[in-house]
């Protein structure tokens, strides 16, 4: 996968990330709100297997496990962050996510490469939103999103059946494709008549 913006490349992690991949993983922002962010060992050969599996996943297609792509700038060619993807399993829908190296943050790099794959990604599979979540605490995740283009739908408090309490609240957002054909737009604001509410094709 590749995609280009005017400052970014994102494209699929390759062997040589897996320094960059390792900072992402262990940056101070990172751990303290996705601190389960790569479930692999703390060494280059973790990361170097994680890498092995994200492009194993997109070469046969799957679109419902997690991986993750390279936020790349293009005047440095240096990996800033990355986008995270995959099918909630909580939610059962498409969510993105996005993890930079502090030393990059508020530049807008994680908003361009998020716009930039959500609209590739709804178009190329005919799919009519993403969704992003973050813990209510997250305040840059937060404005990330927003200028990214995806609208507060609600603030949730998740009840974990596994451990028979509730967890954190965080919000969750929706971005609709630009050229999604749903009548309504959903937010929790308006009635909602279904998924199978589209407009005549033309």
């Amino acid at each position: 996968m590749r995609i280009e913006t005017v400052r970014l490349i994102i494209r699929s992690f390759e062997g040589r990330d897996t320094e960059a991949l390792e900072q992402i993983k262990y940056d101070p922002q990172v751990l303290k709100f996705v601190p389960d962010f790569i479930d692999r060992d703390e060494d280059s050969e973790g990361m170097t297997e994680a890498i092995w599996n994200f492009r194993k996943l997109e070469e046969e297609g799957n679109l419902e496990t997690w991986r993750c792509y390279a936020i790349e700038l293009k005047e440095t060619g240096e990996v800033v962050g990355c986008l995270s993807f995959g099918r909630s399993e909580m939610l059962h829908e498409y969510e993105l996510g996005w993890m930079m190296k502090s030393s990059h943050a508020g530049n807008g790099y994680a908003s361009e490469a998020a716009v930039a794959f959500a609209e590739d990604f709804c178009r190329s599979n005919e799919v009519d939103y993403l969704i992003a979540v973050m813990d209510t605490d997250n305040t840059a995740s937060f404005r990330t999103a927003e200028k990214s283009g995806f609208k507060l739908f609600e603030r949730r408090t998740v009840y974990d059946w596994h451990y028979g309490r509730y967890a954190d609240d965080y919000y969750y957002f929706r971005r609709y494709w630009s050229c999604c054909r749903l009548k309504q737009r959903f937010y929790g604001d308006v009635p909602y008549e279904g998924r199978g509410a589209r407009e005549e094709d033309t």
